[in-house]
């Protein structure tokens, strides 16, 4: 039996699994590593679960998002843990793509959360939530992720999270401004080639599938005023009903080119002009110098703009895991002791 120290990985969306993997991956030859869907814990969560009360987000077991992250950890041939439970392990350390929803027994253990990408705009609604005390999920949204203080670290992309997490309840002292993987090497991008040039890129996003409402006739035909006759990509969301997304924008542009692949990353890099809604990839188009449009206050992306370190948060993130894994003292502690973290707070 192995004597190495567990660490189980709680993914969401695909990209919440890569990222966590993109860290595990400099841990794995210290730790056992497993992974598991985000999960409430108790048998209501679980039941909730498994009947498909939460198929729209990445708690469902049947969810898009699931589907996706276990496709990617099979594909990656990674140690799948349903719940954190279904191997009988004792797990020493959680690394969380969420703290909206953090298991009670996770309190006796070392957690860690990672931001993933773009955190939703807060509503007076997701204010009075937390003004209230109620569960950060009851937001419907990410709005309050990072904002818990339930995990003993936290790594932000950017500053300008930092100070959105402590703003809303997060303890300053925990957080660290490390880059995350999925953002921290947007400069790469510009190494991969396409074919087409001058284009205007429309990213959508999947907001009525989350419960939301979205006047898509009104985003296409601004998609067309902008472009002012240049040639119009769409690139729906993942998540996305693609045969409603084709209908809408058929309807309005006839001969619009809507397209699925290759991945948005590299349309970004490509294009002259990118529109997006709620969407994290916006943050590549402004770190590219590109002509950005968002349903946020474009002031606001830039303070939250993530930082750039050729690629290296997952090695910075993993190496301060490892030392907090090590620690021997009140994990409350760890952050005062620790001298490598101290460039990062």
């Amino acid at each position: 039996m192995s004597t190495k120290k567990n660490i189980l990985c709680l993914g969401g969306s695909r990209n919440q699994t890569s990222q966590l993997h993109q860290i595990a991956q400099y841990l794995e030859a210290d730790y056992n590593i497993f992974y598991s869907q985000i999960f409430g814990e108790g048998f209501l969560f679980k039941a909730a679960a498994e009947i498909g009360f939460f198929d729209n987000t990445v708690l469902g077991r049947d969810s898009s998002f699931t589907k996706a992250s276990q496709q990617y950890i099979k594909a990656h041939d990674l140690n799948y843990d349903y719940r954190g439970q279904s191997k009988g392990i004792k797990y020493d350390l959680a690394l969380l793509s969420t703290d909206m929803i953090v298991p009670k027994s996770f309190k006796n253990i070392k957690t860690v959360w990672i931001q993933e990408g773009m955190i939703d705009p807060i509503t007076s609604f997701g204010r009075l939530v937390k003004k209230l005390g109620l569960p950060a999920y009851a937001t419907a949204s990410t709005a309050l992720n990072g904002t818990s203080n339930k995990a003993d670290l936290y790594f932000a992309m950017s500053r300008g999270y930092k100070n959105y997490f402590k703003a809303y309840g997060t303890e300053s002292s925990k957080i660290l401004v490390t880059g995350v993987p999925n953002f921290d090497n947007i400069h790469s991008l510009m190494n991969t080639t396409y074919n087409e040039r001058g284009f205007v890129l429309v990213a959508t996003s999947d907001i009525r599938e989350l419960g939301g409402n979205d006047d898509r006739i009104f985003l296409i035909k601004e998609a067309i005023r902008i472009a002012n006759g240049r040639k119009l990509i769409f690139k729906p969301h993942p998540n996305e009903s693609i045969e409603r997304v084709i209908s809408e924008i058929k309807s309005v542009h006839p001969n619009a080119c809507i397209i699925t692949e290759p991945i948005i990353d590299i349309l970004i890099a490509h294009c002259d002009v990118l529109i997006t809604q709620y969407s994290s990839c916006v943050y590549q188009g402004l770190v590219l110098g590109k002509k950005v449009y968002s349903y946020f206050p474009i002031e606001e992306l830039e303070i939250k703009k993530p930082i750039q370190n050729g690629g290296k948060s997952g090695e910075i993130i993993a190496r301060i895991v490892g030392e907090f894994m090590e620690y021997e003292g009140d994990k409350k502690d760890f952050i005062k002791t620790s001298p490598s973290v101290k460039m990062y707070l």
